[in-house]
Order: structure tokens, then sequence, then C-alpha cells
């Protein structure tokens, strides 16, 4: 059986935009990743954005090491505890936390690209 070419092209712009997908720029888009951390928030029993904000990033950690309150090497330290907690749990075992930072750590310092981010943090 021989397998053709269809008769007539697709137009590019009919996969330009698949059906009932929104198109989010700026502003939109920021706001929709609000609902989004809110809506996950709530759905793991927390107090809303705050407490998903409080677990998923890292600004405080960055207001902190801008304002010279901890070192770079602390906040790489804060940013993998809080990977961990969130991934696998604050109660998670001693052993496999351990295990899994050394590997995020290993990761770290084994990527070109993060290590120049972080030789940047400790030049600021």
């Amino acid at each position: 059986m021989k397998v053709g070419r269809p008769s007539h092209p697709r137009k590019p712009d009919a996969l330009a935009k698949a059906p009932g997908v929104s198109e989010t720029k700026g502003k939109g888009f920021a706001a929709a990743l609000d609902r989004a951390e809110h809506v996950a928030g709530t759905a793991g029993g927390t107090n809303g954005p705050a407490a998903a904000r409080g677990t998923g990033s890292v600004s405080d950690i960055g207001a902190d090491l801008k304002a010279g309150k901890i070192t770079p090497e602390a906040a790489i330290d804060k940013v993998i505890e809080r990977v961990l907690d969130k991934q696998l749990g604050k109660k998670a075992p001693v052993a496999l936390r351990e295990k899994v930072g050394a590997a995020l750590r290993e990761s770290l310092a084994d990527d070109p690209l993060l290590t120049a981010k972080i030789r940047a943090l400790s030049s600021e």
C-alpha cells in the first residue's frame, strides 16, 4: 500500500492557534500564574496564594540576598531546601533528603550555565 501526500497543503494559520487556547501576554500571564498558584494552594489545604508562594517561590530569598542578609551559598542552600520540601515533603526520610540534595548540588556544580549564574551572585 502506497501512502501519498495530501492533495492540498495545510495553511500555516490553520496550525497557529489550537481551538480553546487563549493567548496570554504580559500582566495577563502573571495573573494566570497567580490564579494557578491560588488553585494549587487551596487544593493542597493551605491558605491560598500566600502559602503557595511560600513553598513555590524564592522571591523572599532573593530579597534577603540583595539586602545582604544572606550569602549566595546560603541562598542556594535555602532554595535546595525548598525544592526538597516541595518535591519530597518535609517528613521525608533524612537519608532520602540527603541523597536528593546531594544530587541537586552536583547538578548545580556540573551545569556551566548555573555555575556562571552562581558566580554572578557572588560578585554582585
